[in-house]
This record gives C-alpha cells, structure tokens and sequence, in this order.
C-alpha cells in the first residue's frame, strides 16, 4: 500500500486512520497549527495555509501531489477514513459529510486546471464536478450517510453532460 494524505480542517477532525502510510494535513489560518504539530497521531504531520474550503482543499492536494501520495481523503475522519479510491483511471469520490477523495491519477488532472476564484470558496465541488465532466473523468457519489449534491451542483452537471 502507498501513501495515503488525509486532509483535515481541525486537529479534532482526525479518527481512525486506514492502513499504509498516511499522512495528516491540516489546512488552516494558524490557529490550530501548534496544537495539531504538538499532537501524536501516529502520522506524518503536515500544515498547511488556508483560509476557506477551496483553499484548504488545494493546499491538501497540492501537499498530496508533492508526496506523491497515491489517495487523497479530504474531509472530517472522525468516523474514519474509507479506502475509496485506488487504481490507475482518474477517480473523484463525493461523498458525506463533506468528503472529497481522489487518486493520484486524479491528482494529476487536477494540477492542470485553471484554477478559479470561485473554486478557492463555496464553489470548489460545483468547479471539481465540472471539469471531470469536460475531462471524462468518473465522479462517485455515496459513502455512509451520503447527501446528494446540491441542486446548482446538480444542475451544472446536467448542463455539462447533456
């Protein structure tokens, strides 16, 4: 098993972690940094700035991609953290509550991307779902206690696909 970078927003937000080498980012504005690096999860540990969602998501997967980790698992893991996405096609699971998971084939589609304004904020699963649709790429939706996308999420995607 190869790398595998768990992202977290909150020292609090880190469960069970899977098996392999894994690797704990926390994505913040330096208000929890010392405490998180202070803390012995049994992993690699890692901070990164960010201020808002999109942020923290690219500042995780622009770590992940420099690590050369072969999963990434952004999101709250108090529940721990799935196995979701392995193989060699580019993989984007959506899942709940609030994780995003690629591979590191993903990953490298991701690195290529125009990165817009709107996708460092609220807009970073509605710019995700948009260009895999653009790119082919597959979008899994589930996981334990699955909400479906938003409606102007949906939306996109229909626009996109049709």
């Amino acid at each position: 098993m190869g790398i595998t970078v768990i992202g977290i927003t909150h020292p609090d937000h880190v469960g069970a972690l899977p098996g392999g080498t894994t690797v704990l980012v926390l994505a913040d504005d330096g208000t929890c940094a010392e405490q998180f690096l202070d803390a012995d999860f049994r992993a690699h540990q890692f901070a990164v700035r960010a201020h808002g969602r999109g942020s923290a998501f690219f500042g995780v997967a622009d770590k992940a991609r420099e690590l050369g980790a072969d999963q990434v698992l952004f999101g709250d893991f108090r529940d721990g953290a799935p196995d979701l996405v392995t193989g060699e096609d580019p993989v984007l699971l959506l899942g709940s509550p609030g994780l995003v998971a690629f591979n590191a084939a993903f990953g490298e589609h991701l690195a290529e991307w125009v990165r817009p304004a709107s996708a460092y904020g609220d807009g970073l699963v509605t710019w995700l779902v948009q260009n895999c649709a653009r790119a082919g790429i597959a979008v899994v939706r589930g996981g334990v206690g699955w909400n479906p996308l938003r409606t102007d999420e949906i939306t996109s995607l229909r626009k996109l696909t049709a």
